[in-house]
């Protein structure tokens, strides 16, 4: 034994020495192909490295035989050199060449050809036999050459055979052969079968049934066997074409959908153990829900619903069991493609239940969506707690029990309380998927926002856009529809909340967004309750308690705005005041509607405008806070200063002009001789009192502005004194009586001189 071990070893240490020496010239060899073609060192000048002596033998740390490709393949990479002496290196091809030298097809002309000549001339071979036997038969047929029952046991045992050819000749080592004759058989089984049923009546309907049900285990079994795509493509095929190749016309429900409860049983099985076959997974479930909507639009009746639904939930429930199986042993391959099948299994199940139990059954189908929903959410639960599961399969299972929930919302309520409820829905969806991380999920809720703010408005406006129908017995604010657009605006504006948490760079745009979205349906709400509570009322009245309602909703949301620093709620809080404080500006100087309702200063317009006022002057003083932060802040202010003097001044000269508008009114109603001296004394004395209130309220600016050192409001002071001075110059001059005149003018002296008084005593106090 000992010189038996001597005389192997003695061998091998000689092999080796053969092939150490192969791969001295190798190296030599390449070193020659580089310094020809790409002019670097040649490779006379590289060292070499010597073969080990064969008397020592240590085993090498990389391994000492490497398979080398050609010369024209090398790769982009090069063979590391081995250790050389001091001072001596191995000259580096440069990558740029090596890279010209790897480039190739991505098919070799030998690939091509394996490829046609192996494999799809296998293919359509296969086909060929195929197509050819059932020539055969159908001459045979024709011919009467034979009898029925010999005609379907030849072809059953000529796929029997290729069956078998096929077996021996994947031992052999030819599987892609040997998969074109195991197709060929299974197509040639299939065929038989159909004939003895459908051509010649030879077995009834449950025998052929049992057969077709044979074949298909047969090929998935194939396909297992041979690992072919293919093959189980054809065992799919036959499956599910089964039930339509021996229909006689009537279908039995429980017998159909049985056998495509083990169909796909048999499937899933199969996919559990073929993951690379993830395109059956799409097809089986896209033949299962077909092959069921062409039933039920065919032979569905109300009598067949308990049956029906006990089979919806077995094909949906054998997909789940499939997504389940994911779950916990994870699969890598086709995430999309698996993505899509377990939410398209979802969608499908919950339209078929949806079609059959909502018609008689409305009232039920709200607890059945909550309840598939509810089964979604636990899964999700389970998942997330048990194992580690991919962002992906999270999403799907937040957004489908968050879209479950949505829709059985939607059957069960109606109207406002519906938009209402949706939007705390909304806001929970938004704080799971941001709690969770999910952001398909929150970004989802947040579209969402925007169906429901659409919602809202479609069922405000049922019929026109330009104006909001009015609410039948409307209480005001303590309605439905308060409730709907303040649930709406308290989830949006909740929702900026949890997405603090998150750090994506799009965050801070979606918070803005929402802060101006909540703001916009709390204004609208505020219109609209003010608008339709004040409908009967005349137009005057109602714009005025518009812009009352938009200087109430101006100041909470301004004052919340500073508090927080957040720009848009500030925005918006100062927009809703500017728009509230240019109507009022103007409404003051309409006559009051009705004049026999008119009172001085104890009227509905004085109030308003009084009320409209004072919210404009706490802006005032409010904006003074955030005049280092906003610049625009400084003009906002001073505008608001001026539309408060205009607001003042509207409401004077409107009482004014109403007081003797009121008498002048009465005096007509009730006069029964002529009464025109009356009614021009009445003139005069108005436009007179119109020339004093203006002076007295000009003076009045102008002590405020100089106690104040208000330099706009002195401005707007001398600027009112040169309106009233031109009023008195042009019309009380023209129009008025001589003793009205004498009256206007020594009040206008008097006035301006006091004016220039003050200017005068005071100017080193006004101007320091």
């Amino acid at each position: 034994m000992d010189n038996y071990e001597d005389r192997s070893l003695h061998e091998r240490i000689e092999r080796l020495e053969s092939v150490v020496e192969e791969l001295r010239h190798s190296l030599e060899h390449i070193n020659e192909v580089f310094a020809q073609k790409d002019k670097i060192v040649p490779a006379e000048t590289v060292e070499t490295v010597p073969p080990p002596e064969p008397a020592v033998l240590e085993a090498p740390e990389t391994p000492l035989i490497t398979v080398l490709k050609p010369a024209d393949t090398i790769p982009e990479t090069p063979v590391p050199p081995r250790t050389l002496p001091s001072g001596v290196t191995r000259p580096e091809p440069e990558r740029t060449s090596a890279a010209r030298i790897s480039t190739k097809p991505s098919r070799t002309r030998e690939e091509w050809e394996v490829l046609i000549g192996g494999k799809i001339l296998n293919r359509i071979g296969a086909l060929a036999l195929i197509i050819g036997i059932g020539f055969f038969m159908k001459y045979a047929f024709d011919n009467n050459w034979i009898s029925e029952t010999v005609r379907v046991l030849i072809g059953g045992g000529i796929g029997v055979l290729l069956l078998f050819g096929g077996w021996r000749f994947h031992r052999q080592g030819l599987q892609i052969f040997a998969q074109g004759l195991v197709g060929a058989g299974i197509s040639i089984l299939y065929l038989s079968v159909y004939a003895s049923f459908n051509f010649y009546q030879l077995i009834p309907q449950a025998a052929a049934f049992v057969f077709m049900s044979i074949v298909t285990v047969l090929t998935f079994h194939q396909a297992i066997h041979y690992d072919s795509l293919s093959v189980a493509f054809l065992g799919w095929v036959g499956g599910f074409l089964t039930p339509f190749l021996l229909s006689t016309g009537y279908v039995n429900e429980v017998g159909l959908f049985s056998y495509i409860v083990f169909l796909d049983a048999g499937l899933i099985v199969v996919l559990m153990k073929k993951t690379s076959w993830a395109i059956l997974e799409l097809l089986t479930l896209a033949a299962t829900y077909c092959t069921y909507f062409l039933w039920y639009v065919s032979y569905y009746t109300a009598a067949n619903l308990p049956v029906t639904v006990v089979f919806l939930t077995l094909f949906w429930g054998m997909f789940y069991v499939l997504d389940i199986s994911r779950i916990i042993k994870p699969v890598t391959s086709f995430p999309l493609l698996r993505q899509t099948v377990s939410a398209l299994n979802a969608v499908f199940y919950y339209w078929a239940i949806y079609a059959v139990i909502n018609p008689d059954h409305h009232a039920w189908m709200a607890p059945v969506t909550l309840l598939i929903g509810i089964v979604y959410f636990l899964t999700l639960q389970w998942s997330q707690r048990c194992h580690a599961v991919d962002e992906g399969t999270r999403n799907r299972y937040a957004l489908t029990a968050g879209a479950l929930l949505i829709i059985a919302t939607g059957i069960q309520l109606s109207g406002f309380m519906r938009v209402a409820v949706w939007s705390i829905e909304g806001l929970m969806l938004v704080w799971y998927g941001s709690s969770e991380n999910l952001r398909y999920v929150w970004r989802a809720a947040i579209a969402l926002f925007a169906f429901y703010t659409i919602s809202l408005y479609s069922t405000q406006f049922p019929n026109t856009i330009p104006a909001y129908k009015p609410v039948e017995g409307i209480r005001f604010l303590f309605n439905s529809r308060a409730l709907a657009f303040a649930a709406l605006a308290a989830s949006l504006g909740f929702s900026v909340l949890p997405l603090r948490r998150l750090k994506e760079d799009v965050i801070p745009k979606v918070q803005r967004a929402l802060h101006y979205w909540w703001c916009i349906v709390l204004f609208v709400l505020c219109t609209v309750e003010a608008y339709d509570y004040f409908a009967d009322s005349t137009v005057t009245m109602i714009l005025l308690m518009i812009a009352l309602s938009w200087v109430v909703y101006s100041l909470p949301v301004a004052w919340s705005g500073l508090r927080t620093r957040v720009e848009p709620v500030l925005t918006c809080g100062y927009f809703a005041a500017f728009f509230a404080v240019v109507t009022a500006s103007t409404l003051g100087f309409v006559t009051f509607d009705p004049l026999m309702n008119y009172r001085l200063a104890l009227n509905t317009r004085a109030v308003v405008l009084v009320l409209i006022g004072a919210g404009t002057y706490f802006h005032t003083q409010w904006l003074k806070r955030i005049w280092n932060d906003y610049m625009w802040s400084h003009e906002l202010n001073g505008f608001f200063q001026i539309a408060l003097v205009i607001i003042i001044f509207s409401l004077i000269t409107g009482e004014t002009k109403d007081f003797f508008a009121k008498s002048i009114f009465l005096l007509r109603q009730g006069a029964e001789t002529d009464v025109s001296s009356e009614i021009n004394q009445l003139a005069n004395l108005r436009q007179l009192s119109l020339s004093g209130v203006w002076l007295l309220y000009s003076i009045l600016l102008m002590g405020f502005g100089m106690w104040r050192r208000l330099q706009g409001l002195r401005i707007v002071a001398i600027a009112l004194f040169g309106f009233t001075i031109l009023k008195i110059f042009i019309y009380d001059l023209s129009f008025l009586d001589s003793l009205y005149r004498i009256f206007s003018f020594v009040g206008l002296g008097c006035i301006l001189l006091a004016a220039s008084y003050m200017y005068q005593r005071y100017k080193a106090v006004i101007f320091t």
